[in-house]
């Protein structure tokens, strides 16, 4: 199964902004958890206009996916949970762990797409459509946050509506990218921090998965 994501997760890499710097980027003391929601704002805000669907598909089939996604309860998460991946293990998923004659500067950067890519892999398990889908409703920002100092998943679920994955990645002096994403694959679950972690092992990754204290999101439980 590993041998059939390889390709997914190289064409979400092709497209993956996961490294920034922090130029004309507005410090922030928010929490990663407060950034979260505002990009999940944005993405509940598509789903919900016609507009801005038909300028992107011209399938109905495909219109009624996104809308039928922001007929969802999104206005208070149930439980947030944050992932983490060992460096060495997201390279392990390409089997570009043992790369001959390659800078570290080049290794941090594979990682980092290598991460930013899990999310896409999950909702390539459910199909064209609603991989499509989720692509068209991804949403993101960047902002200056010292304090974050490794790659991070939060996984925000809600009780009646899809739960959403915003990966944090970091950059250059203290820059983050943050992009959100629905995660459509209706088999993941993620009642508790052990599911999580159960899912992406039958991935072959093996991430750690902690439930994010709303009051200090850069910290968990």
């Amino acid at each position: 199964m590993k041998k059939l994501f390889i390709p997914v997760i190289i064409l979400a890499m092709a497209f993956c902004l996961c490294a920034c710097d922090n130029s004309g980027i507005n410090k922030s003391e928010k929490t990663l958890y407060d950034h979260g929601l505002e990009v999940i704002s944005l993405m509940v805000e598509v789903t919900r206009s016609e507009e801005y669907i038909e300028a992107l598909t011209g399938s109905g089939a495909m219109m009624e996916v996104v809308q039928s996604i922001g007929t969802g309860d999104f206005a208070t998460p149930k439980a947030v949970y944050s992932i983490t991946v060992d460096d060495g293990d997201a390279l392990k998923l390409l089997e570009l762990d043992n790369l001959k004659g390659v800078s570290e500067e080049l290794k941090s950067h594979l990682r980092s797409r290598v991460f930013g890519s899990l999310i896409t892999q999950v909702n390539s398990l459910c199909g064209a459509e609603k991989l499509a889908a989720s692509s068209i409703c991804a949403m993101g920002k960047t902002f200056v946050d010292n304090g974050a100092t490794e790659n991070v998943i939060y996984i925000y679920t809600y009780e009646n509506a899809l739960p959403v994955a915003v990966t944090f990645t970091i950059g250059e002096d203290g820059a983050v990218s943050a992009g959100g994403n629905f995660i459509m694959y209706e088999e993941f679950t993620c009642d508790s921090a052990e599911e999580i972690e159960e899912f992406f092992s039958e991935l072959y990754l093996d991430v750690v998965v902690s439930e994010v204290d709303y009051s200090n999101a850069h910290e968990a439980k």
